[in-house]
């Protein structure tokens, strides 16, 4: 009695067969993304993103609202009188005939069900834009916590307009969601961004050469107070180095978006200089760490302190061998003084590395990861899914 009110409800909701074959389609298709890499967002953040890819979400709402089937069609019992079941057979699948209430046998007819889906499909441009545009913001915190902390360090003289060019260059990132489907706002920006990005590589030149020129003035013995001196200048000349190389890092991302050219090499030869550059950066800073070092070295104020520090331990050991003397506090004062002063001479050679440390990071890294999503996203994507939550660029590698 149960099978036959099962069967019965089975013949009166069609549907379920169409929602049952939908989600296991869903699943098997969920199933592989955890084999392949993927880059997902989720259809809410569409409406954040601008009216350019916000347009996506009333047709990706239709289409997730409406069931699929497999391509070799649904059909639906339209003969079923109340209390006829289909006849079933010891595998269980079912006949084309229905047992009626009475036990007669009957023909069953079928009607296909029309499971196409109506809604054209989006634009797979699109998605892929929205999609980029989404990671894009997701680490445009990042990206302005880097700026904070260079713009920080920085002096207000002549080099206001290089802070200016990094400044605008994230304006343009934040709004690059608003504008992205302007053609005169995104000709405008990217000229200006080419005017930035030229700047920037000469800023960069300049730097490197000033910096490679303080250290090529190479003093044997140096004052404590020239040491420091040249430590302020190098920090100087490396802060400024790097808002230049940062400013040209972030040009050349979005060069890239504003001029549309998202193939693989062009991306990868964008990255290829970033990471040239960002080299040179680190080989110079390290090079001037090297310097700064082997200077503090060298320094008359902490030589002097060296000796006098060694003078009170040598004297304090001297004190402690007179019988008499020996029995006061003077030698344990003069050692410990000695030894207080040689720390405090140590601690004085390390305090301008540490302090040069403070620039060593040219900060490029999250633009260099941004590119790759780039290249994924419009290189490598070989398939597009999406479900009532989140859209899925499934890559082809």
């Amino acid at each position: 009695m149960n099978e036959e009110r099962q069967s019965k409800l089975e013949i009166s909701n069609p549907e379920n067969d169409l929602l049952h074959m939908s989600n296991g389609i869903l699943l098997d298709t969920k199933a592989t993304l955890s084999d392949k890499s993927a880059i997902s967002m989720p259809i809410a953040e569409l409406a954040t993103l601008g009216a350019g890819v916000s347009s996506l979400v009333p047709s990706l709402n239709a289409i997730t609202q409406t069931s699929a089937a497999n391509s070799q069609g649904l059909y639906r019992l339209v003969n079923a009188e109340p209390g006829a079941i289909l006849k079933t057979s010891k595998d269980g699948t079912s006949w084309g005939a229905m047992r009626t209430l009475d036990g007669k046998s009957k023909m069953a007819k079928f009607q296909k069900v029309d499971t196409e889906i109506k809604t054209p499909l989006p634009d797979p441009a699109t998605m892929m834009m929205a999609v980029a545009l989404f990671q894009i913001e997701k680490d445009l915190r990042s990206i302005e916590e880097t700026q904070r902390d260079i713009l920080r360090f920085l002096e207000i003289e002549n080099e206001a307009e290089a802070e200016a060019d990094l400044e605008t260059l994230l304006g343009m990132m934040k709004n690059f969601k608003l504008i992205w489907d302007n053609e005169k706002f995104v000709l405008s920006n990217h000229k200006m961004v080419l005017d930035i990005q030229r700047t920037a590589r000469k800023n960069m030149n300049v730097y490197q050469k000033k910096a490679g020129a303080d250290i090529e003035k190479r003093e044997f013995i140096t004052a404590q107070r020239s040491i420091n001196a040249k430590l302020a200048d190098l920090q100087r000349i490396f802060q400024y180095y790097r808002l230049s190389l940062y400013t040209f890092s972030l040009a050349s991302f979005l060069e890239i978006l504003l001029s549309g050219n998202y193939s693989e090499a062009y991306i990868s030869s964008a990255q290829d200089e970033i990471r040239l550059q960002s080299q040179a950066y680190r080989d110079c800073f390290d090079q001037c760490s090297v310097f700064l070092e082997k200077t503090g070295h060298s320094a008359i104020g902490t030589n002097v302190k060296k000796r006098i520090g060694t003078a009170s331990k040598a004297l304090g050991k001297a004190i402690e061998s007179v019988p008499i003397i020996s029995k006061g506090t003077m030698d344990e004062f003069l050692q410990s003084h000695g030894e207080q002063m040689n720390e405090h001479a140590s601690k004085k050679e390390r305090s301008a590395v540490r302090a040069f440390a403070a620039v060593g990071n040219p900060g490029t890294g999250t633009l260099l990861h941004k590119m790759d999503d780039l290249i994924q996203i419009y290189d490598h994507t070989a398939q597009i899914c999406f479900d009532d939550q989140n859209i899925y660029l499934i890559a082809d590698r």
